[in-house]
């Protein structure tokens, strides 16, 4: 019986492009600004990585935070991101993501994330295993020289079970763990964390 991880890694990716089209309503603005990352990865299985860890000073000063440390690979349009709590187990959330200009506007023209208010950014759609139900959203916003970025995600938002001990389930974040700013960081950081990609 294979594991949720290697459920993952196999015929996820059209699941979850099609799921983003239809949340998004197409790429059709996709073009009209530059994306800063896509151009980054264009070597087969390239993985850009971006990763942030929070000190003992800034986790005493939030108490309600309870990522000690989030990482995120992004591999031509799909990521992973972990997110590693103070106490339990890591969570892996995997997500199809898309450029677009509108970025964070649904298809009834509402914000999704209220704190975004760039131009462009990535739309990323999080669905349960292989099926093409949504399970979540985030928004990815990139410096324009591909060094760093901000990360938004919504709650409750699906996390892939890592072990026998933990399934997948849908996990609610508090408002301390929605959004982070990442820096890029050693592709080697990232190696276990491949997200989905089509062989």
């Amino acid at each position: 019986m294979q594991s949720s991880m290697e459920r993952t890694s196999f015929g996820r990716p059209l699941v979850l492009a099609a799921g983003l089209a239809v949340m998004l309503g197409g790429p059709a603005a996709a073009k009209e600004l530059s994306d800063p990352l896509s151009p980054l990865t264009t070597t087969k299985g390239s993985v850009l990585c971006f990763e942030r860890d929070y000190s003992a000073a800034h986790l005493a000063q939030h108490p309600r935070q309870t990522t000690k440390s989030i990482l995120l690979a992004f591999e031509q349009g799909f990521v992973t991101i972990v997110l590693r709590p103070r106490t339990g187990p890591e969570k892996r959330i995997y997500a199809a993501c898309d450029w677009r200009q509108g970025a964070g506007i649904d298809t009834s023209d509402h914000k999704m994330i209220p704190n975004f208010n760039g131009p462009a950014g990535f739309d990323c759609i999080v669905t349960e295993d292989e099926s093409a139900e949504e399970a979540g959203y985030g928004l990815i916003d990139p410096a324009q020289d591909g060094q760093s970025l901000t990360l938004f995600l919504q709650s409750p938002i699906y996390v892939e079970g890592n072990s026998a001990d933990e399934e997948s389930h849908s996990m609610t974040l508090g408002k301390e763990d929605r959004t982070f700013a990442l820096t890029r960081t050693d592709p080697k950081a990232c190696e276990t964390y491949k997200p989905v990609s089509e062989e």
